[in-house]
């Protein structure tokens, strides 16, 4: 592979023209999709610029979805999320629209548990019971966010959602729920809790996260399921298609 050598391009910053460069080689092929771009010291030497204008370009490349970098391994090409043609501005499950990991399993836990203050705070409402579910997205045996849910006892009865079937309760909260609702509140906050609030099965080494909350309403006061969604910001993508 040839050196290219990067000069000052006008008044354009060098990790500008490191990026655009880039950008057109994976646009091209020359790094296709899944591969690993080449270590950061033999890149830099191919681009002919010093690590840091390197690592400026590549987060710039993170940013916007093209580059994922996995601690240890490197930084590898990502598929765009840019075929999704809709954000959080319609109504869907929040981690099937913004993860950049393709999902291919979903392990879920479940338990009953008493309703506590804080439970009917968030809920804004008193219950005597709700179902306290986990649910862990699984990207090529890895976790890739987390859900956790509150599904308010008058939620099972008025759904006749099976407790007993797992494989029903998991349909109502990935696709049903979103089917049957009017609308919903999405409250998006930056994190650091998603890795022990995961628990048993961590998402990432980064502490970074998007907290999306979420409750789901049905031409209702109150929402018959609460969720909070917890999502890497480094494999992550919010998205909001606003129109006028």
């Amino acid at each position: 592979m040839d050196k290219y050598n990067i000069a000052e391009n006008g008044k354009e910053f060098k990790f500008l023209t490191v990026y655009n460069k880039l950008f057109k080689m994976i646009n091209e092929g020359e790094f296709p999709e899944g591969s690993r771009l080449p270590s950061e010291p033999e890149l830099a030497k191919l681009m002919g610029v010093s690590r840091t204008t390197l690592r400026q370009a590549l987060s710039l490349l993170q940013d916007d979805g093209i580059v994922k970098n996995i601690r240890g391994k490197g930084n590898f090409i990502i598929k765009s999320n840019f075929d999704k043609p809709f954000g959080l501005e319609t109504i869907g499950h929040p981690v099937y629209k913004c993860l950049t990991d393709t999902i291919d399993d979903v392990k879920m836990k479940m338990h009953l548990e008493a309703a506590t203050d804080y439970i009917n705070k968030t809920l804004g409402k008193k219950t005597p019971v709700v179902v306290v579910i986990d649910r862990w997205y699984k990207s090529q045996g890895n976790t890739a966010a987390y859900s956790f849910t509150l599904i308010p006892i008058e939620t099972i009865s008025k759904f006749n959602v099976d407790l007993n079937n797992q494989n029903e309760i998991l349909e109502f909260l990935e696709k049903k729920i979103y089917e049957l609702c009017t609308n919903a509140l999405i409250d998006i906050k930056y994190s650091t809790a998603g890795n022990f609030s995961a628990k048993v099965s961590p998402i990432s080494k980064e502490n970074h996260f998007y907290l999306i909350q979420e409750a789901v309403y049905e031409n209702s006061e109150f929402p018959i399921v609460h969720n909070k969604h917890y999502l890497p910001i480094k494999s992550s993508s919010i998205k909001l298609h606003q129109k006028k």
